[in-house]
């Protein structure tokens, strides 16, 4: 799959559809859904209603992430919209063997999320009861942010972690991800992109996605000796 998952929230939403023609020219296969409840984090956005229309208009796959405090009222409505992959915080200490069987009942895809301050030891128990595993590279809430550093130090933890327990177990990152450091992730064990305010404030998006995928493949070519 393309491993470039855009992120709708950093978009002028008057411009939406024709950023989402963009992402379908570049060879996106997955629109990410930011959904913010104004409580786990400060910020509003926006709720299942918005996955219907994307659905309507295109072929994509709907990846969303719930920052929510109640994730067990929230997740089937974004079942029942149509989302193929859910995620919910791993912070929100209730229920969460509940919601990861009600969204692989539901046949989805589901991931845990989790923060830059949370010890990755918190996701040891489910790594081989999910999909993937969201990792934020910024506090989540707000688009635009800063890459946070050690966050590639995590990446190499949990991707040893995930080799010893369920290999089939992705990584996605998301916060301030851009082709500055997708290779290097990438190459350290990365292996799914989300991707805002770098993408939407490209002056061609399509070689922007071009760009960020030839840093992938050019970082795992020197990693293997090839010239």
């Amino acid at each position: 799959m393309n491993p470039v998952f855009p992120s709708i929230l950093s978009t002028d939403f008057y411009d939406l559809k024709d950023k989402l023609s963009s992402f379908k020219r570049g060879g996106i296969e997955f629109i990410h859904l930011d959904i913010m409840d104004g409580h786990f984090v400060d910020n509003l956005s926006f709720g299942p209603s918005i996955v219907q229309p994307i659905r309507k208009e295109f072929n994509f796959k709907i990846d969303s992430h719930l920052m929510v405090s109640n994730p067990e009222k929230i997740i089937p409505y974004f079942i029942n919209a149509g989302s193929d992959w859910i995620s919910f915080h791993i912070e929100i200490k209730e229920g969460t063997e509940k919601n990861i069987t009600m969204i692989k009942e539901a046949g989805k895809k589901v991931g845990l999320a989790i923060n830059p301050d949370t010890n990755i030891s918190e996701l040891f128990p489910y790594i081989t009861k999910i999909d993937y595993i969201l990792l934020m590279s910024v506090f989540p809430g707000y688009g635009g942010q800063k890459f946070i550093t050690g966050s590639n130090e995590r990446v190499v933890s949990l991707k040893e972690k995930i080799r010893s327990l369920n290999p089939d177990c992705l990584i996605q990152i998301d916060g301030g991800i851009n082709t500055t450091n997708t290779g290097t992730l990438h190459m350290k064990g990365v292996d799914l992109f989300v991707m805002g305010t770098s993408l939407y404030n490209s002056d061609n998006i399509e070689e922007e996605i071009l760009k960020i995928l030839k840093t992938m493949e050019g970082e795992k070519n020197e990693k293997a000796g090839i010239n």
